[in-house]
């Protein structure tokens, strides 16, 4: 029978395959070769390993990777298959990943077009790491991330020195028609005249001593309940002092919590509800770094290159879509499985976050507009990862099933 692992991975396949099959001979001259040099990483990172030589033991002793011909392995060829292999390789499987698995998208924004929210996040390196610069007294690298908030997945990722410029990673990686939502790190004028110039749109939180002129007061809209977490709100039209440009753009203010949050946007389309929910989600790009750095152990680098750590990137990207994928098709065949026997008190589709579900104030001080459903399905908790764990080579049934969906 199939296992958890067999599965999980099972959409990885043929991208990696298709891949593979491009090298010619690959499987012939390494014993270690693409096929499974890829599925011994992401087997490393669903069993939360730290280290190659860890993979390594693991691989050794373990009746069940031996069924599925894992190779053993020295550290040596590890080493020598991260430098034989591009990073390119990965980000093509990466690419035809999401192309062939199908992840549930936000309902709630599904009519606003595409978002992405944009944030760096560092990432210690060994005094060795010469090239990974910050500061004289310590090396470190930094992961620049494009996270998809329609289907809440990453997408696409740079990484660099830790002192390479967020705004600069930002302006490389814009597409036409897309809105891009990021904090105050990323505030600039120029930042914003290039992203309208190039037809992409941007939703960013702005410092509070930056001078504007008011040209036009929009009309408030929001649900009227908000108004018990939510103050101070106003929606104008301005012009920015410091713009040499004049552009005209649009400002979301509002307190909550008891901090002001000021939002600028080029988008004259959103309500000023949308505007703010749409802000609200930016918190789960954090919250996919504290899963990798601190579920996946992506503290812990394989490699000291920048292009091994560019495939080590790669790997907790797939990793994590495999993840959420296998989560949610296991919900939907639960629930499929309820519906065919008509026992389920009720039997209505995957439930639907709202704006208007949840009025719980959030730590970081912005009111919470997410519902549960963010959590079923989208969330890898360390609770949920170690119960994967435990059944990874165990056979993939409704017992097991149900156990995994007991998790959260």
């Amino acid at each position: 029978m199939v296992t958890v692992f067999e599965t999980i991975v099972e959409p990885l396949l043929t991208p990696l395959k298709e891949e593979a099959d491009l090298l010619k001979n690959d499987a012939k001259l390494y014993k270690l070769s693409l096929y499974y040099f890829t599925l011994s990483l992401v087997y490393a990172v669903i069993h939360q390993i730290k280290s190659i030589r860890l993979l390594i033991t693991q691989t050794k002793t373990d009746p069940a990777l031996k069924a599925l011909n894992f190779v053993v392995a020295s550290p040596s060829m590890y080493s020598e298959a991260f430098s034989r292999y591009h990073p390119k390789i990965f980000q093509r499987i990466f690419i035809r990943l999401l192309g062939v698995i199908k992840i549930h998208d936000l309902p709630e924004i599904q009519t606003l077009g595409r978002f992405i929210l944009f944030d760096g996040s560092l990432f210690p390196a060994f005094k060795t790491m010469e090239w990974a610069n910050y500061t004289s007294k310590c090396q470190a690298l930094k992961m620049h991330l494009a996270f998809e908030l329609n289907r809440m997945i990453p997408v696409q990722f740079m990484s660099t020195d830790a002192n390479y410029s967020e705004r600069k990673a930002l302006m490389q990686c814009l597409e036409a028609g897309v809105t891009y939502i990021a904090d105050r790190g990323y505030l600039a004028f120029k930042i914003f005249q290039q992203i309208t110039v190039q037809h992409a749109f941007f939703i960013i939180r702005i410092r509070h001593n930056i001078l504007a002129t008011a040209h036009t007061v929009l009309e408030v809209s929001i649900p009227k309940h908000w108004t018990l977490f939510l103050s101070d709100i106003t929606d104008t039209v301005v012009v920015f002092s410091g713009d040499q440009a004049k552009q005209t753009y649009r400002l979301v203010c509002f307190v909550a919590s008891g901090e002001l949050y000021r939002i600028t946007t080029n988008r004259f389309d959103l309500k000023t509800s949308e505007i703010i929910m749409l802000y609200a989600y930016r918190w789960q790009v954090e919250l996919f770094f504290r899963c990798i750095k601190r579920t996946f152990n992506a503290l812990h680098l394989w490699c000291h290159e920048p292009d091994g750590i560019q495939i080590q990137f790669y790997i907790y990207l797939m990793a994590y879509v495999l993840l959420i994928h296998f989560k949610q098709q296991l919900i939907q065949q639960k629930q499929d499985e309820v519906e065919s026997q008509e026992t389920s008190i009720n039997s209505s589709p995957l439930p639907t976050s709202s704006p208007h579900q949840h009025s719980r104030l959030p730590g970081r001080g912005l009111v919470s507009l997410l519902g549960k459903t963010l959590k079923l399905l989208w969330k890898i908790s360390v609770h949920w990862l170690a119960c994967i764990k435990n059944l990874l080579f165990q056979p993939m049934n409704n017992e097991h099933r149900d156990i995994i969906l007991s998790i959260q």
